[in-house]
Order: structure tokens, then sequence, then C-alpha cells
């Protein structure tokens, strides 16, 4: 039995044959599509496909959504037995757990600028509040198609739902479902709009738009170094008098340039299984065509485009992922300043968000503890010693001064005392 044979054999009784010559098929390498720069469409996907642009908005939206979220009161006491507590447990979503709302709120909101919510409630209900809302969904922004009102002024509307039309959810398998206008819940971070809208903003990456765009460049030419360069060489004939004529005529004779073109392409290369070497039929010496990518330097703007990127979120370059990574302490020091400086403000931020959208008010809202984060307990003991340095104060102004009250102040580092 010949070997076609026993292959057609195994394949008639279910066994997969790897045909490794039909999955290297060459004239599909280089096919990659690399958008050319930022657009509003294409934001999302970029902060998820990108390295570069993934890592600050990640860093962002993977600490916050592993905070301790509670419901306070005003004093930032938690009040475990209150019955909102429903709204930020796993309860609210069968799908996602409220870390994971959390984080894709957070990512949404930093890479498209925009964090679509959609809330439900039960068929009895009209009405959306704190005690009817059974579910929160956070919309992946690139799928959701909004038609908007047109001449209206915005500085007139007392909801979002008059600016809207039309909303239709797109799923992986096409199909499109209709939202409900009044369910639909859309924040946005910065001021700016989009050219063609009056409900989305453009978002932080917009902030470095340049350097994205740079680095967009960047990645499509070190694609094209490996995908597309053809063969790293040639053995040819040696430059003679007749050689270049000789050349030159059998180019025109043919007229087949892009036909020549593509087949060194499919032919030779350093991916897939294509040749390093090409051969010509005349007599040789070598000639290089390889681009590389020593030349093209493009590590060094890639970094660098890194770095301006992260500093939009305020995450210093110590922190950007690189080969020489800096020192353990220094990294701890410098993420403990994106705490101080930008995450605990977002994670207010956030909490603020969800307070409103679930329409809680009274005395009670969402807050967050962040006893869990290791790098800002690490100031505990400094805190400590702030603390009695504080409470020594106050009681030698109240011995100085008996009628300074000073309960409320002591009351406020009560409230405030272990929290962050």
């Amino acid at each position: 039995m010949s070997i076609s044979n026993i292959l057609n054999w195994f394949g008639k009784r279910g066994v997969e044959v790897y045909d490794y010559d039909s999955d290297y098929q060459i004239k599909n390498i280089g096919n990659i599509v690399i958008p050319e720069k930022l657009t509003s469409k294409n934001a999302f996907l970029l902060s998820n496909s990108v390295p570069e642009i993934f890592f600050p908005i990640d860093f962002y939206a993977d600490r916050i959504s592993k905070l301790i979220f509670i419901i306070e009161n005003k004093s930032g006491r938690e009040v475990a037995s209150s019955e909102l507590n429903r709204l930020i447990s796993d309860e609210i979503n069968p799908l996602f757990s409220f870390s994971d709302l959390v984080y894709n709120y957070v990512f949404s909101l930093l890479s498209d600028g925009n964090a679509i919510n959609y809330l439900q409630v039960p068929s009895l209900y009209k009405t959306i509040s704190p005690n009817t809302i059974e579910r929160w969904d956070v919309l992946q922004p690139n799928l959701v198609e909004i038609g908007e009102h047109a001449n209206i002024n915005i500085l007139n509307i007392s909801s979002l739902k008059e600016l809207i039309k039309k909303a239709q959810y797109l799923q992986g398998s096409g199909l499109r479902q209709d939202l409900q206008i009044d369910r639909l819940r859309i924040h946005n971070v910065g001021m700016k709009r989009r050219g063609n809208s009056v409900i989305f903003s453009e978002g932080l990456l917009w902030k470095a738009n340049k350097s994205i765009d740079t680095l967009l460049a960047v990645y499509s030419a070190r694609y094209n170094v490996y995908a597309n360069n053809g063969a790293a060489g040639y053995l040819a004939h040696k430059a003679t008098a007749n050689t270049n004529s000789d050349l030159e005529a059998v180019i025109a004779g043919a007229n087949k340039r892009e036909q020549i073109l593509k087949d060194i392409n499919e032919r030779n290369g350093i991916t897939g299984r294509r040749n390093l070497w090409g051969v010509s039929g005349v007599p040789i010496e070598f000639v290089k065509t390889l681009a590389t990518i020593n030349e093209l330097m493009p590590f060094e703007e890639t970094l660098e485009d890194s770095i301006k990127i992260a500093s939009v979120f305020q995450i210093p370059p110590v922190l950007v992922p690189r080969k020489d990574q800096s020192t353990y302490d220094n990294q701890e020091n410098a993420e403990r300043n994106v705490w101080e400086n930008g995450l605990l403000s977002m994670a207010a931020t956030v909490c603020q968000n969800l307070t409103k959208m679930f329409g809680i008010t009274g005395n009670v809202k969402i807050g967050f503890d962040a006893s869990n984060v290791s790098s800002l307990t690490q100031n505990e003991s400094t805190n400590q010693d702030l603390i009695a340095k504080q409470l020594t104060n106050l009681e030698k102004m109240k011995q100085l001064n008996p009628e300074i009250d000073i309960n409320q102040v002591i009351t406020e580092i009560f409230n405030n005392y272990g929290k962050y």
C-alpha cells in the first residue's frame, strides 16, 4: 500500500491527518492588517491587542477591581447589614463577578473613553431603583450602536434618553438586540466629545495619540521586516558590463514585476516554511537584500512610546515593562505613588458613578476599603506615628485652652483610621 493510500485509509476512519503544506500556504503570510492610527472605533480593540496600550489601562482596571467594595455611611464606616450589599455582590450578574464588572467598567472607561452600562429589572417593575435592579452589565463599547438625535441643544436636555434615537447591541453570533434607552447609563472620562457625537467622549488615550500612531507604525514596520522581506539575499551574477542590461531585458521581456515580487515573497523569507536563501541560475556573488531590525531600531522607539502612553495615567517610567527592569524597591515606591496620585482618586470616581447609577441616596453610598493593598499598608507605621502626634498635639492644645472643642477632630481621625 502506498503512503498516499495509507493516509487516505486513516482519513476515512475519522483520524485527522495534518497537512503541513496546506497550513503553510505562503500566500497567507503577511495578510495581518495593522491600523495606521488611533480612532474612536478602534481604541478599545487596540487596548486589548497592543501590549504598550494594554499595560496602563490594565494596571488601573486590575488594581481597582481587587479593592474591597462596601456600602458605607457618611462617616465612612461599613454598613454590613444593608440590603444594598446585593448590588455589589456576585448576584448582580450571572456571567461576571462584581470584581469582573468593575474591571470591565474601568477598562472600557479608560480605553474607549466611555463605560456603557445596562441595568435590568424584572418585568413586573417599570422603574429602576436600588430595590428593583436585578442585573448590571458593562457592554463592550465596540459592539454598541447608538443613533443620536440631531440638532438638539444639550444645555436644554434633562436626561440622556432625549439624545438617543435607537440603541442596539451586537453579539458574536451576529444577533442584534435592541436596548431599552431608559436602562442605558453612559459614563465618560474627559470633556472632549467625539467629532460625530455629543454623548461619547474621546477618552484619555487621545492625550497620547501621536505616540500611539508612531507605535502602530513601528509595529507595522517590524511585521513587514519579518513577513514581507523576501529572501535574505541572493546568489547572483557578479556585476559585469552587460549584467544590468541583461537583467533589465529579462524583467522587461517578462513584463511581470508583480508576479516576480509575489514569487519572491511566497518562496523566500524568514517566517513559515519559506527559503532563507534565493539561488540564481547565473554566475554568482552574494547580494544582501534583507532589512534588519537593528537598522530600524524599533525597540527604543517602542519603549519611548510606552512611557509616554503610561504617563497619561500618571504611571512613571520605572513601572513600564522593559528588559532592564528596575529594582524591586524602586517599583514598590513608584506603585505607592501611583496609588496615592491616581488609583485612589479613580477608585473614588468609580464609587461615585456606581452610587449614582444604582440610584443610591440618603445617608449611604458605595465606598471601598484599600486595607488589602500591600503598597499602601507599608506606610502603616508612619501613619500610626502621625496619628499619635496629632492626638498628643490636640491634648496639649486642650491644656492650653480648655474651651477648645477637639472632639470633632478626634472623630474625624477615628472615622478615617485604618482605611488607607
